[in-house]
């Protein structure tokens, strides 16, 4: 019976370790992926952000797919997640990766 409760305190401490930013002075980039583009190359930030702190999203109008011009940024490369464009803000609450998603 104590082996078992041993085993549930620690699994328990294990889940709030993770659950936990272990390092508060952690900071996180914003990546920005031109997906398959055929002109044009994705922004760089070279930035870091600490959580809860906003980034700016940069322009993609230079990236094309043959005639196709950019739209938006996503977070899916499929363009299914959320969208973004340029000068919006993002609070940061971890890496953030931007997919260029094309007109059709």
């Amino acid at each position: 019976m104590q082996k078992i409760i041993i085993l549930i305190v620690l699994f328990a401490f294990g889940l709030f370790l993770l659950g936990c930013n272990l390092d508060p002075d952690a900071t996180y980039r914003v990546t920005y992926h031109s997906n398959g583009a055929t002109y044009g190359y994705a922004p760089t930030d070279n930035n870091r952000y600490a959580i809860g702190e906003e980034a700016i999203v940069l322009d993609g109008h230079m990236l094309q797919i043959g005639e196709r011009a950019f739209k938006n940024w996503n977070t899916k490369a499929d363009g299914s997640g959320y969208s973004y464009v340029k000068d919006e803000k993002i609070i940061i609450n971890g890496a953030v990766f931007l997919y260029a998603i094309f007109e059709d």
